[in-house]
């Protein structure tokens, strides 16, 4: 069953086989798959659980309720917006739905690098077959793309750059275009909709306005959850919960869980934990065009530009180009100036478009708990990043203009605007300084790297701790580099892969 915390005779004491801290794609999978295989789960959610009569299509209701700090979050110095998911089905609930696999060069730099001889190729395949069948991934139909991804295709054609269609997990999609907002239709295939009553049905029991604080161990072994309960007005801790459990799984998202880790002094003499976060660092360049695109309708994202991501060289290229639009609110914020001046832009809003490329990062930052439920992100990209961060924009901004953008915007300070026939070479050179432009990041990774060696890493590629028994991982830390491209595909195969090991 699903328990509101908040709700319940505090302190609480719970005792089960299993504890998992965190239901988006990983923690949801191995809880799922502990509960099919008999153990006893708790699974705790700090957010609330929301139904698709919940979500309703408007932004300054649905991002409280589905983003950390409300949309809020920032690296400690605000240069990085970071954009992370809570409630029954984590960031689940509110991603674009893009499934793709890890590129093969990808893993096999890590198999090269990290072992992973729980990971050979045919199991990463196994693993995203039963996951796409069980997520009922499919391409995006053709009848379903919209003016704006329409516009980015064709301006890859233009420039005979490499592009393709994406693939998604949705069934029945209307096209309503409000994905980051919840869907209100249930057209999601996601943690919540497929998992979590999977999981409940075999006897997992959810615990949500529960924020989970620290693992308790000793003797090398861990003991369970010390957690609090929250209010539903305040979200401040009302009563503490402690869920007994000699199996704990934390998948509570790369910044979450190696916060968790920290706070519980774990041991991990690798010194990794916490200290090589990956996030996909974005740049967005907007283009205003003659004709409206209405780029708020229809799938957000069904094209992806790859001209510039290259993974079979340390030298070249590594920005993923897509599409990146909001509604009003999230457009206010994108668009430049004061005033009169952001007004007569606000009000070509239907004319307006914006191309994103994010960055596959090799700059490691660090994540720090923050008191007892917080974070602290430290992350600015090093000047190679910086580099082709600069190269992304200008692609970003070629492409709006072979798609047939009149005028350019770059959302810089000051901004910079270009008619479509004036040269746009300077952005190869854009100094991409803090305070210079907003930068944006969707997808933190790679805080608890997998490994096969004790000494250099703190988990094995089951997700199972080198140095505290009874300890697993099961989301997107795991990862031992960032990926280039959406993360969540790999994200459940993983919780898939650690929730078979866990249950053994």
């Amino acid at each position: 069953m699903i328990f509101d915390a908040s709700t319940l005779p505090l302190p609480l004491r719970l005792r089960a086989d299993l504890c998992v801290i965190g239901s988006g794609p990983g923690g949801a999978m191995a809880a799922m798959v502990a509960a099919e295989k008999g153990l006893s789960v708790v699974l705790l959610e700090a957010g609330e659980f929301l139904t698709p009569a919940d979500m309703v299509q408007r932004e300054e209701v649905m991002f409280p309720l589905l983003y950390w700090e409300g949309g809020g979050r920032t690296t400690k110095d605000r240069g990085i917006h970071i954009h992370q998911g809570r409630g029954v089905g984590g960031s689940s609930l509110h991603n674009l739905n893009l499934c793709k696999r890890i590129p093969s060069e990808v893993l096999a730099r890590w198999r090269e690098t990290r072992g992973l001889s729980t990971l050979p190729p045919a199991t990463w395949d196994e693993l995203y077959r039963e996951v796409e069948a069980l997520l009922a991934v499919s391409e995006v139909p053709r009848s379903m793309w919209n003016r704006h991804n329409l516009a980015l295709e064709a301006g890859a054609r233009a420039l005979g750059w490499a592009g393709a269609g994406l693939s998604h997990n949705r069934t029945g999609c209307i096209g309503s275009g409000y994905c980051e907002v919840g869907c209100s239709y249930d057209a999601k295939n996601n943690a919540a909709k497929v998992l979590i009553p999977r999981a409940v049905k075999a006897g997992a029991e959810v615990l949500t306005r529960c924020q989970a604080i620290r693992v308790e161990h000793k003797g090398g072994r861990v003991r369970g959850v010390v957690a609090a309960a929250l209010d539903a007005a305040t979200r401040k801790a009302i009563g503490e919960v402690f869920i007994e459990a000699g199996r704990v799984c934390v998948a509570a998202s790369a910044t979450g869980t190696a916060a968790i880790l920290i706070r519980s002094e774990i041991p991990d003499p690798s010194g990794e934990t916490g200290n090589t976060l990956r996030i996909h660092p974005a740049v967005v360049a907007a283009g205003e065009f003659d004709e409206p695109i209405y780029a708020w309708r229809g799938i957000p994202q069904t094209f992806e530009c790859t001209e510039h991501l290259e993974f079979d060289r340390d030298d070249g290229h590594r920005s993923w180009i897509v599409t990146a639009f909001a509604h009003p609110v999230g457009t206010s914020t994108l668009i430049p100036g004061h005033g009169a001046s952001h007004r007569a832009l606000m009000e070509r809003y239907a004319h307006l478009g914006a191309f994103t490329a994010m960055l596959h990062d090799h700059t490691a930052g660090r994540v720090r708990p923050d008191g007892d439920f917080g974070v602290s992100i430290e992350y600015w990209p090093d000047e190679a990043d910086r580099r082709e961060l600069a190269h992304g924009l200008w692609a970003c901004a070629r492409l709006l203009v072979a798609g047939g953008a009149r005028r350019i915007i770059i959302p810089s300070r000051p901004p910079r605007f270009y008619n479509a026939n004036e040269s746009i070479e300077d952005l190869r050179e854009f100094s991409i300084e803090l305070g210079a432009l907003d930068l944006t990041a969707v997808h933190p990774m790679g805080t608890v790297p997998m490994g096969d060696d004790p000494k250099r890493s703190a988990v094995d590629s089951e997700g199972k701790h080198h140095h505290m028994e009874g300890l697993w991982v099961a989301d997107g830390s795991l990862f031992p580099t960032s990926i280039g491209g959406p993360p969540q595909l790999s994200i459940y195969a993983l919780g898939l892969h650690v929730g078979r090991a866990l249950s053994r």
